[in-house]
């Protein structure tokens, strides 16, 4: 291959990934259910952004929406403090061998689902909002500033 094809060759790979990554982190995320009791509430979602901030801001843009149509009340109304964001993954199932959440808002046995943690949500004793993901952890302050902790200090 001339070099002149390659280099165009390169190009069209980059922009085809640029593309698949704004896509990735930019699609519409469906919420599928919510579950809650006084001091927790579980969200069901199809997928989240792929990157921490995307999805962080997904968060603060629909959090009043999930606790609306959920009708989880507020913390400060006596309702959870602590939210977990769950992929749906093949839905609702049997509880079996495997590692799986199962609901008691809902009639069994299909009340269980596998658990895929993508987002926790949470308030540090400060107040602040805490966003933790597999291996990171956020907090965003009342100011509105958001930091990423240190490894060490996020567990």
């Amino acid at each position: 291959m001339s070099r002149k094809k390659s280099f165009h060759f390169l190009i069209f790979i980059t922009i085809a990934a640029m593309g698949i990554y704004l896509y990735l982190d930019n699609r519409h995320v469906n919420i599928i259910s919510a579950h809650h009791d006084r001091y927790s509430a579980e969200v069901l979602v199809d997928h989240l952004p792929i990157t921490a901030s995307s999805a962080i801001n997904w968060w603060l843009e629909n959090q009043s929406a999930i606790l609306k149509k959920y009708h989880i009340p507020s913390g400060d109304a006596g309702g959870p403090t602590n939210f977990t964001v769950f992929a749906f993954g093949t839905g609702y199932r049997k509880e079996d061998a495997n590692d799986m959440l199962c609901f008691d808002d809902m009639p069994s046995p299909e009340n269980c689902i596998d658990k895929e943690i993508l987002l926790t949500v949470g308030r540090n004793r400060e107040g602040n909002t805490r966003f933790a993901f597999g291996n990171s952890a956020y907090i965003r302050y009342a100011d509105g500033r958001i930091t990423e902790l240190k490894k060490e200090t996020f567990h």
